[in-house]
């Protein structure tokens, strides 16, 4: 298993990275996600202006996408995604056997015009005030940044690391449960054709630990991207592919697809209401 993981990893790192050409990016908000999810981290020996390139143009794909699924602010997408390759996860940090099941987690999509300004969803991203904006959510939640995250804030450092420990809250079916979280975050400029980018890759380290029995938490890999309109609002995609048990319902049952994807829309609200009143300052 440790070889077959291995040869994952290379195998998608020469296939992502190899030579110095930009990849083109495809279409469809499915293959974007996953086009998107391989390339938030820096990738080393492929230059910062091909990867970038190849950033700006995914983002001008999912400006498309935007425009073909006739999102507004009011008509927000939300749907489901196809399973994340194997290659994508297998070198991520303590994920190790878990990757050969990454097919059975269930991907999520969300896809919105955002009313907050990117320097707002970076202060957030990089701050420690989650439970502030979801008291009902969390019962815990630290981040542990790599280095001190100023800099990247300020936009002289373009990407960032950090742990993410959080106790979450009693759901309606199930026990609360702890995770912890490994992410990395992204600033690419604009260029003219698109607006400056903020985006975040996150992945579950070990599988949760619950208060009772029944649950599990075995996968969780999201990504999120934020592009700058430059009128003060964002074009924001998040995709998420996890495998969860609560009680009875997994999370490929419909009630549980369905309480997720009004959970996201729900989350993007209150986010939305701290960006408004100052609470998230810019």
């Amino acid at each position: 298993m440790v070889i077959r993981r291995a040869l994952l990893a290379l195998a998608s790192s020469s296939m992502l990275f190899s030579g110095c050409a930009a990849e083109e990016a495809p279409a469809g908000l499915d293959d974007l996600s996953r086009f998107i999810f391989d390339r938030v981290a820096p990738a080393e020996g492929l230059e910062l202006a091909t990867q970038e390139s190849e950033l700006r143009d995914a983002v001008l794909k999912l400006q498309a996408e935007f425009e073909t699924q006739a999102i507004t602010y009011d008509t927000p997408f939300t749907g489901t995604l196809s399973d994340l390759p194997e290659a994508s996860v297998a070198g991520l940090e303590g994920v190790g056997d878990r990757a050969a099941d990454v097919a059975i987690a269930q991907g999520f999509g969300l896809a919105n015009i955002a009313r907050c300004t990117l320097q707002q969803e970076v202060n957030l991203v990089t701050s420690n005030r989650a439970m502030e904006i979801h008291p009902d959510v969390y019962q815990a939640y630290e981040k542990d940044f790599d280095v001190d995250p100023a800099a990247f804030r300020e936009g002289s450092e373009t990407s960032l690391q950090w742990r993410t420990t959080y106790k979450i809250a009693q759901p309606p079916v199930g026990s609360a449960y702890e995770a912890k979280l490994r992410a990395v975050g992204r600033r690419v400029p604009g260029d003219g054709t698109v607006g400056d980018i903020f985006m975040t890759r996150v992945h579950l380290l070990e599988p949760a630990v619950f208060d009772g029995d029944g649950s599990s938490f075995e996968l969780d890999f999201q990504t999120e991207i934020y592009v700058d309109n430059g009128d003060g609002t964002l074009n924001h995609f998040y995709g998420m592919w996890r495998r969860m048990v609560l009680g009875p319902v997994s999370s490929s049952d419909e009630l549980f697809i369905g309480q997720t994807l009004t959970g996201f829309v729900d989350f993007e609200k209150r986010v939305e209401a701290a960006c408004a009143d100052g609470t998230i300052e810019e």
